[in-house]
């Protein structure tokens, strides 16, 4: 609100709001994070009416990563001052993350010398994993808070919401001035008569904002003749893919805890949310945890990596037989990657630097790849950061199987799912750009990672 009087104003007490919570209110520093996350775009809905340009809507949506990255450079100052204090395990996972956070530096600059804009605004989708991780992981060092209760009564949240949007989606447009942010963010389509272009290739008119939302059941043509088109649903963020993976991670841990009526009474959102990526990583990570209770926790593990290589062949092979844009543009990705393994630099290509109404999809159909990569976070991570990609991968992997190892110890089955919900969501990177690169997807898994690591190094800390 402060930003809409003045930007300046805004930003100092940002610094001023946060930097309280940093220092006086640190085990809550990661539910402020979560917060941040999942209602910062409701509050700009609310207040759309006063945004003025494109530039004013991009900025405003930046204050829960200026809020993360306040709140991790307080405590990972703090984490440097004491190191020396610290366990061996402690360090080792720190610089695990300063691995990741050094590949990421290096391409952040070389993008930098070529679109500083572009380069920015990948830097945010890319660090912000770790940042949430390191948050959670330092604020659960110095003083453990127990999750559950405010993961409850952010869950019961939610499904009311879900439930008004749901049943009445132009009530909840009324509600949270929709109407207004929806025109603004499409304005610029409307201006170039994309609906019209989009009438005369598919058949499909647009007449209204809620024709926008109009989609086909779990957006795919492997239903064949079961078309069912729905109103889909987009939650308090504004984004139903990233919507899917927080009610999906919200049932998880409800199911783990004994809160399986607040689970159930998610799933009607989830279907509606019609995100394929979150249904497949819920339902993976529940098998391997059968499995780890039948046949233990090493058959458990195997058999989820063996199901994910096969996942992501069928996955590939199946998408470029039916033109999947996802696949398209991962193999976009992949084909530039061969040509250039070093690298193009961060924010060289990407979904949000694409002009998707100038793109001709029928033309990479018949190509088998996209010119450059897109709908793929895998995809473009080759492109713009080359062979770093898998070292930054290998920092992912290495931290959901410390978490799998205090799994040994806790025998606590959110602990098993935490590594396994890691592992399906770096895969479905191959085919989304939100599973990575949104903070309500692989954002949320490893801060709970990060949690969990705290919590069970805690007793190692002198602090």
């Amino acid at each position: 609100m402060l930003h809409f009087v003045s930007p300046i104003l805004a930003i100092a007490s940002q610094v001023l709001l946060t930097t309280g919570v940093a220092l006086f209110f640190t085990p809550y520093a990661p539910l402020v994070v979560v917060f941040s996350l999942l209602f910062q775009n409701l509050f700009v809905s609310m207040l759309s009416g006063y945004l003025v340009t494109k530039d004013d809507y991009n900025f405003v949506r930046g204050y829960n990563f200026f809020t993360i990255a306040i709140l991790w450079l307080w405590l990972f100052g703090h984490y440097v001052m004491n190191w020396r204090t610290m366990s061996g395990q402690i360090n080792r996972i720190m610089m695990v993350c300063l691995v990741g956070f050094g590949l990421i530096g290096v391409y952040f600059m070389l993008g930098m010398a070529k679109s500083p804009a572009a380069a920015i605004v990948y830097l945010r989708n890319i660090i912000t994993p770790l940042l949430i991780f390191q948050i959670f992981f330092l604020a659960t060092l110095k003083r453990q808070l127990p999750m559950v209760p405010f993961f409850t009564i952010l869950s019961v949240i939610v499904i009311v919401m879900g439930y008004i949007e749901m049943s009445d989606r132009r009530l909840w447009l009324d509600l949270t001035n929709g109407w207004t942010l929806w025109e603004f963010s499409n304005r610029e389509a409307m201006l170039n008569l994309v609906a019209d272009k989009s009438a005369r290739t598919t058949g499909q008119f647009i007449t209204g904002i809620l024709d926008l939302m109009k989609v086909q059941f779990l957006n795919t043509p492997l239903l064949g003749d079961f078309k069912l088109t729905i109103l889909r649903m987009n939650g308090p963020n504004g984004h139903a893919i990233s919507y899917s993976y927080v009610l999906m991670f919200l049932c998880i841990l409800m199911l783990t805890n004994r809160r399986w009526y607040l689970a159930v009474l998610m799933v009607p959102l989830l279907l509606m949310a019609s995100a394929k990526g979150a249904l497949i990583m819920g339902l993976l990570a529940f098998c391997a945890l059968v499995a780890r209770r039948l046949f233990g926790a090493v058959f458990a593990l195997v058999s989820l990596i063996g199901v994910l290589l096969a996942y992501i062949v069928l996955g590939i092979v199946t998408g470029l037989q039916i033109g999947d844009f996802h696949v398209l543009g991962f193999m976009g990705g992949v084909y530039n990657f061969l040509s250039n393994p070093v690298g193009e630099g961060m924010g060289a290509v990407g979904n949000l630097l694409t002009n998707f109404n100038k793109l001709d999809w029928s033309a990479y159909q018949h190509a088998g790849r996209t010119p450059v990569a897109m709908e793929s976070a895998v995809g473009v991570l080759l492109q713009q950061m080359g062979v770093a990609t898998f070292g930054l991968i290998a920092v992912y992997i290495w931290i959901a199987f410390q978490t799998y190892r205090v799994s040994f110890v806790s025998r606590v089955n959110l602990h098993s799912i935490a590594c396994f919900i890691t592992l399906v969501a770096v895969v479905n990177g191959i085919f989304q750009e939100e599973a990575i690169f949104s903070p309500l997807a692989l954002g949320l898994i490893m801060g709970l990672n990060g949690y969990i690591l705290g919590m069970a190094n805690k007793t190692s800390n002198p602090s």
